[in-house]
């Protein structure tokens, strides 16, 4: 069915000059799509593709879309770094070196009238398409993207319009909604601002704040082991529906989480709170271990759970669910004091030994045995868990395998 869904597609391509591609963005005819990312070039490299402009290489085409055939605005999903690059150079923002070999520096009002000419009158092959949905439009840019660095997190910011990334933006990465402000205290401001200028450049390099949220939303949503660093489509966790009863499941075990800190953070302040707020937000310290504690009942069923991901509506009907200590008032009271009890522990460590290291802290026993480079995984936080409730570790030297970069 997605297949036939596809045909409906419209595909077309013409060549546009520079200039007309510059006055189209400049005049609001051309717009930059949520799920793009923002303008990152340096200057080095702006000035490399109008020297290539100049000089007659071969230019890459852009990739646009349309919402309909007669709807005559575009929007730019693969060239967003180039033709912002011709948009300011063209409007004299930068200066270039030029001719080459020259100490000369010049803006394009500055350069002769044949090489305006030239930068001008420049082809640009235009790919465009259109009559695509939301869904479609986000997953040609990904496909497009593929062959270029983008992080986990920017994945996941191009599919800002699924159920999964809307989600976990409303809920931890917006100010004024879900928990952002609460929050704030523990993990500092993670989010951009809810009024975005056209040239904002997010706060979160790379997108590491929000791979950080949506990994313990996925912990949360369908289980510890799916709360990982791997950015994995395939799944079908980033556009399965998340149901409004499945949602509040979550916030009652988010707002657990944000008890633990603000207990801790009230019994021992710290020195340099600013430094904390980055441990804190990086699941990696605590918050994927303690995701993990509050999975009653998993805890026993995970092997099953593990060796029926793929099975979706077998794993939808039971095998994981959020809010599982909602009967178990006891349990989450013995949680929540062990967790206080270490979680200060660590503090009053570093307040007294102000040349320790968290890190050499928790080696001492969450992090024991455990390689720095260890990727975030079921056994990661099933081992650090029984560390610090004093249970037997099942497998303290596990292998690396899958490992992925140091969280620590």
């Amino acid at each position: 069915m997605r297949a036939n869904q596809s045909t409906r597609i419209r595909k077309s391509h013409e060549p546009i000059s520079v200039r007309d591609l510059v006055d189209d963005l400049d005049q609001k005819r051309l717009s930059i799509p949520p799920h793009q990312r923002e303008f990152r070039w340096e200057l080095g490299r702006q000035r490399k593709f109008i020297w290539s402009i100049l000089k007659g290489y071969p230019i890459p085409s852009m990739l646009m879309s349309q919402e309909t055939l007669v709807d005559h605005t575009l929007y730019i999903e693969d060239g967003r770094q180039r033709i912002t690059t011709l948009s300011h150079f063209r409007n004299d923002l930068f200066p270039i070196q030029w001719p080459p070999n020259t100490e000369l520096f010049r803006k394009y009002s500055e350069l002769t009238i044949e090489d305006q000419a030239t930068f001008d009158h420049t082809v640009i092959l235009v790919w465009k398409f259109s009559n695509a949905t939301a869904t479609d439009r986000i997953e040609i840019f990904d496909w497009h993207q593929n062959g270029a660095p983008l992080s986990v997190g920017e994945r996941y910011h191009a599919q800002h319009a699924s159920p999964l990334v809307s989600f976990v933006k409303k809920l931890l990465m917006t100010p004024g909604t879900g928990y952002h402000d609460r929050a704030v205290a523990i993990w500092g401001v993670r989010g951009d601002p809810v009024v975005v200028p056209e040239d904002f450049v997010s706060k979160d390099s790379r997108r590491k704040w929000l791979l950080d949220a949506t990994a313990l939303v996925l912990g949360l949503l369908y289980g510890p082991a799916n709360m990982s660093k791997k950015y994995e489509p395939d799944r079908g966790f980033i556009t399965m529906e998340i149901t409004p009863e499945k949602k509040k499941a979550v916030e009652k075990d988010l707002v657990r989480i944000l008890e633990i800190y603000e207990t801790v953070n009230a019994t021992v302040p710290v020195t340099r709170p600013a430094k904390w707020l980055k441990y804190h937000w990086d699941p990696g310290t605590y918050t994927g271990y303690i995701a993990y504690s509050l999975s009653a009942g998993v805890r026993e069923l995970h092997e099953k759970t593990q060796a029926n991901l793929e099975k979706k509506e077998e794993y939808e009907d039971g095998f994981y669910e959020p809010n599982s200590l909602r009967d178990k008032p006891e349990e989450w009271d013995l949680i929540k004091s062990k967790w206080i009890e270490y979680m200060s522990e660590v503090r009053r460590t570093i307040n007294q030994n102000p040349t320790r290291t968290l890190k050499s802290v928790l080696k001492k026993k969450i992090h024991n045995n455990m390689s720095s480079a260890r990727a975030w995984a079921k056994f990661r936080w099933e081992d650090g868990y029984k560390r610090v409730f004093g249970l037997p570790v099942s497998d303290p030297n596990l292998s690396d395998d899958d490992s992925e970069e140091s969280d620590e």
